[in-house]
């Protein structure tokens, strides 16, 4: 089956995704990539089904390419990406069903849309691991004679993002803190993927302090790298981490960051646990070895014909 990816563009989270699915192997699969801006309707005599990584993805390329909604399968990336089609009382608009029910087919990797849709149209859980060779530990203990170093990343370039994101909350809980607060973003401190290995790798510990998130991908990186986490309860992290056990689970206030920081300020033994112990989680069920049958599956079982 030949399936051409369609990330928005390049260089962030979905072009991320795409290009780690190019480098697995998979048995009945032969994927391509293109972006959105470059997709037109003779790809269509050439691919089996073509896969915006988005929602909204799909609908441009429906929209400005002419490509019918019933060769096309997306992702459904977070709660909130799907909000504006949604009533006061909770429910999808009718209007919103009936676009989603045209694909041939949607995935998500969060168990918490897969139980938000389930109800109203076939869903594929479909886990994103991560590549644990390129994203590891470093070969040694990072020193402790520099600064304890906080990582962030995230987009802060409009309000919305940084709001959403939390950027001001771990501002907030770090005011004051003997830290280092290293950030990449997707503008201001921005640099290649290949280079974010050698971010985590200098980290004391993670922070992500968002609203809302269908995966989070940094969050998966820094735990492949051997990072302590300190999360919100968003996307899979609720899959991926046992609170106390390889990772601490926060409240979304700068309070409760704040502590979780402190403690593993404190507690050198315990960031090396669960360093060790997310590194060995996602060794274990997240690496695309383990995840690459989720896609494989996905596209083949809503194969070449139109969706039933």
């Amino acid at each position: 089956m030949k399936v051409l990816l369609a990330p928005t563009a390049p260089g962030w989270a979905f072009d991320h995704r795409a290009r780690d699915l190019l480098k697995v192997k998979f048995r009945h699969l032969r994927l391509d990539l293109k972006y959105l801006r470059q997709i037109r309707p003779e790809d269509l005599k050439h691919y089996d089904l073509i896969y915006p990584m988005t929602l909204e993805g799909a609908e441009i390329l429906h929209r400005t390419a002419s490509i019918p909604l019933n060769r096309m399968a997306a992702g459904v990336t977070s709660i909130r990406s799907v909000a504006k089609h949604m009533t006061g009382s909770g429910k999808f608009k009718p209007e919103f069903l009936r676009f989603v029910k045209q694909l041939r087919g949607i995935n998500t990797a969060s168990n918490e849309i897969v139980a938000l849709f389930a109800p109203h149209v076939d869903i594929r859980k479909t886990r994103v691991g991560i590549d644990a060779s390129v994203f590891r530990p470093p070969k040694r203990p990072r020193s402790s004679k520099r600064p304890f170093t906080v990582g962030w990343v995230g987009r802060i370039d409009k309000p919305e993002h940084r709001k959403l994101k939390g950027y001001d909350i771990v501002l907030s809980a770090v005011k004051d803190l003997p830290v280092k607060l290293d950030i990449r973003t997707y503008k201001e401190h921005y640099v290649p993927r290949r280079k974010m290995v050698a971010f985590y790798q200098q980290l004391d510990c993670f922070v992500c302090s968002s609203a809302s998130e269908h995966i989070p991908l940094p969050v998966l990186e820094a735990a492949a790298c051997g990072v302590p986490i300190i999360a919100t309860k968003v996307g899979i992290v609720p899959e991926l981490i046992r609170h106390g056990e390889n990772g601490l689970i926060v409240n979304r206030t700068p309070q409760a960051i704040r502590r979780r920081i402190q403690y593993l300020m404190n507690s050198p033994a315990e960031r090396v646990k669960l360093g060790a112990k997310i590194r060995r989680t996602i060794l274990k069920h997240w690496t695309w070895e383990h995840c690459k049958k989720d896609w494989e599956q996905f596209f083949l079982s809503i194969g070449k014909g139109e969706r039933r």
